[in-house]
């Protein structure tokens, strides 16, 4: 299918659009359940189950997620951007129908683990698209306005919840939310066959004119500008480095040998986003109305209009990273985030605590990981760390969310001390193992991770690229590429 020839800004606003939905399905998916888990028609339809086995029904889902990250690190990269995204929506629908059309646990679980693998492939896609099609200058901004979205599809989520709750009966009340959902899936699959893949996955796969001709229309710029034959020359060299890189060796990682330190590069995917969700988020994500009950004392009815206020509030905080993290960087977010969660766990497990815990994790934790993994990759491991971060966060959440609903039940507030723990430990890994990527291309990250010997070599090897470009293109490039070796 032929791409609308849009380009400049009005290409980057109909991707940014295209992924939006498909996010706000992801964040929809995320919030929809936890204002439906203490519904008496809902809990009839699967059973009434023990607090337990309902852990293990939500937290099914991110098995399925888990598949898809999986699946998107062994088939994405042949499948490109735009087809895996495709596909990853395809998915959620048909769970969706199952999920909505419920009539046990046991298809509510299957609805719950195939919407699961549609997610995974997405939340390990989407970062990499948007990613790649940004301008370095904005590609945190980018990052940052799809969790933003992912965060209104969860406030919409309990709004909703709320609204069939109070003026609904029967078991409406939790179809239509759940079924809702499908709108969001449809939207992007059908705007995403009208957009282009990203120039940096055409490059890799031989398509060389088709790609530098769709970052001429993402720059809105000819051909001849410096700023082009850079990235063209950036992705000659990462296409090189590929060749010569060593083939991938379970035991580099745990003692990375390599020049370019890929290894240790995968690991921080994994890492970053564990401590994303060992801040405690989604205790809160998925079972805020069951805390608000259990550990703050009030109604059914209060919660879950409470819930909705704290999900507001979370989306709230999730404006100021569109303008702080392309302007002050990553590890000085993140670093203040991880102070800001910490002391708000030790203060209480108040409701004036829940407001002021999801608006700090709004403005730090909620977006940078999504943003580390795809930025810190090279070229040909990108659909992996893509991969490997989003499996890491399916992981976690589903451990978390397993032993949430018994830890709240037996172990009451003590429950939050492990947060809290977690909290305080995210500090040190940011500051002596994250290097700042503000400002730079994705190829230029290369130059941060690699050792000085290998850092001399990629220059060299960038000049012998740059060879046939103009002495102004020289000029320019080549102070450009100077600038890293003094990161």
């Amino acid at each position: 299918m032929g791409t609308v020839r849009l380009q400049g800004n009005s290409l980057v606003v109909g991707i940014t659009l295209s992924s939006a939905s498909c996010y706000l399905l992801f964040g929809y998916d995320q919030g929809v359940l936890g204002g439906l888990v203490t519904q008496p028609s809902f809990l009839d339809a699967i059973g009434n189950p023990s607090a337990g086995y309902l852990g293990a029904i939500v937290a099914l889902y991110n098995v399925g997620c888990l598949v898809g990250c999986v699946i998107a690190a062994l088939y994405g990269n042949v499948l490109g951007r735009k087809k895996s995204i495709l596909w990853g929506c395809m998915i959620m629908t048909i769970g969706a129908v199952i999920q909505a059309a419920t009539y046990g646990a046991a298809q509510l679980i299957a609805g719950r683990i195939i919407s699961g693998i549609g997610n995974g492939i997405n939340t390990s896609t989407i970062p990499v698209y948007v990613s790649e099609t940004a301008k370095s200058n904005r590609r945190g901004q980018m990052i940052a306005i799809q969790l933003s979205i992912v965060i209104f599809g969860t406030v919409a989520a309990y709004r909703l919840d709320y609204g069939c709750i109070k003026h609904l009966s029967g078991s409406v009340v939790w179809r239509f939310p759940i079924a809702f959902q499908i709108v969001f899936a449809l939207i992007t699959i059908v705007t995403i066959p009208f957009l282009p893949d990203t120039p940096r996955w055409l490059y890799s796969h031989g398509r060389q004119k088709e790609a530098i001709n769709i970052l001429l229309r993402l720059m809105s710029c000819s051909e001849g500008d410096p700023q082009v034959r850079l990235i063209e020359n950036e992705m000659k060299e990462a296409i090189q480095l590929e060749y010569e890189t060593q083939s991938f060796n379970w035991k580099n990682i745990f003692y990375d040998r390599t020049d370019m330190k890929n290894y240790r590069r995968l690991i921080l995917c994994f890492m970053i986003q564990m401590m994303q969700q060992m801040t405690g988020i989604n205790v809160i994500a998925f079972y805020v109305t069951i805390v608000l009950e259990s550990n703050v004392g009030l109604d059914r009815q209060t919660s879950s209009l409470a819930a909705g206020c704290i999900q507001i509030a979370f989306w709230l905080g999730t404006f100021p990273p569109m303008y702080t993290i392309d302007r002050f960087g990553r590890r000085p977010i993140l670093l203040a985030g991880s102070v800001a969660l910490t002391a708000t766990m030790v203060l209480s497990l108040a409701l004036a605590m829940l407001l002021t815990y999801e608006i700090s994790f709004g403005m730090s934790w909620n977006s940078l990981p999504w943003l580390i993994a795809p930025e810190i990759t090279p070229l040909h491991l990108r659909h992996i760390g893509s991969a490997i971060g989003p499996f890491s966060e399916w992981l976690w959440t589903f451990v978390i969310v397993l032993i949430t609903p018994i830890a709240i039940e037996n172990a009451g507030w003590k429950f939050y001390l492990l947060f809290c723990i977690m909290n305080l430990l995210a500090f040190p890994l940011v500051y002596f193992l994250l290097p700042e990527t503000k400002g730079k291309t994705l190829e230029e990250i290369d130059y941060v991770f690699a050792s000085d010997e290998a850092r001399a070599k990629m220059i060299a090897r960038f000049a012998r690229v740059a060879g046939g470009v103009s002495d102004d293109d020289k000029q320019f490039q080549e102070s450009y590429k100077q600038e890293q070796l003094e990161v």
